[in-house]
Protein backbone atom coordinates (compact mmCIF):
# COMPACT_ATOMS: atom_id res chain seq x y z
CA UNK A 1 0.00 0.00 0.00
CA UNK A 2 0.79 3.44 -0.48
CA UNK A 3 2.59 5.40 2.40
CA UNK A 4 0.72 8.87 1.58
CA UNK A 5 -2.77 9.18 -0.20
CA UNK A 6 -2.06 9.75 -3.71
CA UNK A 7 -3.42 12.96 -5.46
CA UNK A 8 -7.11 13.41 -6.59
CA UNK A 9 -6.96 15.49 -9.92
CA UNK A 10 -9.53 18.14 -9.88
CA UNK A 11 -8.99 18.63 -12.99
CA UNK A 12 -6.82 17.72 -16.25
CA UNK A 13 -5.11 19.91 -18.89
CA UNK A 14 -2.95 19.26 -22.36
CA UNK A 15 -0.46 20.88 -24.44
CA UNK A 16 2.11 20.34 -26.75
CA UNK A 17 5.18 21.30 -27.26
CA UNK A 18 8.00 20.99 -29.98
CA UNK A 19 8.72 21.76 -33.99
CA UNK A 20 7.95 19.92 -36.80
CA UNK A 21 10.86 17.44 -36.36
CA UNK A 22 10.22 16.57 -32.43
CA UNK A 23 6.25 17.01 -31.00
CA UNK A 24 6.10 16.35 -27.05
CA UNK A 25 2.72 15.96 -25.28
CA UNK A 26 2.18 17.41 -22.12
CA UNK A 27 -0.44 16.37 -19.35
CA UNK A 28 -1.29 18.41 -16.49
CA UNK A 29 -3.27 17.01 -13.81
CA UNK A 30 -4.62 19.82 -11.27
CA UNK A 31 -5.22 19.03 -7.71
CA UNK A 32 -5.78 21.00 -4.66
CA UNK A 33 -1.97 20.72 -4.17
CA UNK A 34 -1.10 22.34 -7.71
CA UNK A 35 -0.07 20.86 -10.80
CA UNK A 36 1.53 18.03 -11.98
CA UNK A 37 2.96 18.51 -15.56
CA UNK A 38 4.38 15.08 -17.21
CA UNK A 39 6.32 15.40 -21.19
CA UNK A 40 4.86 12.42 -23.16
CA UNK A 41 5.96 10.88 -26.20
CA UNK A 42 4.27 7.69 -28.22
CA UNK A 43 5.84 5.70 -26.26
CA UNK A 44 4.92 6.90 -22.77
CA UNK A 45 1.29 7.85 -24.50
CA UNK A 46 1.18 3.72 -24.89
CA UNK A 47 2.35 3.02 -21.39
CA UNK A 48 -0.47 5.10 -19.83
CA UNK A 49 -3.37 3.52 -21.91
CA UNK A 50 -1.95 0.50 -20.86
CA UNK A 51 -2.17 1.31 -17.77
CA UNK A 52 -5.73 2.80 -17.49
CA UNK A 53 -6.88 0.13 -19.31
CA UNK A 54 -5.75 -1.92 -16.44
CA UNK A 55 -7.12 -0.19 -14.02
CA UNK A 56 -10.09 0.25 -15.36
CA UNK A 57 -10.72 -3.48 -15.82
CA UNK A 58 -9.98 -4.10 -12.09
CA UNK A 59 -12.12 -1.10 -11.14
CA UNK A 60 -15.14 -2.38 -12.80
CA UNK A 61 -14.81 -5.87 -11.41
CA UNK A 62 -14.53 -4.20 -7.54
CA UNK A 63 -11.29 -5.74 -7.64
CA UNK A 64 -8.52 -3.51 -5.35
CA UNK A 65 -5.18 -4.94 -4.90
CA UNK A 66 -3.08 -7.51 -7.19
CA UNK A 67 -2.74 -4.78 -10.24
CA UNK A 68 -0.10 -7.12 -11.32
Amino acid sequence: MVDRPPYMPTGIGIGMLGDDATKIGVLIFETAEGNFDFALNLQAVEVIRQALSKIETHLTKGKISNLD
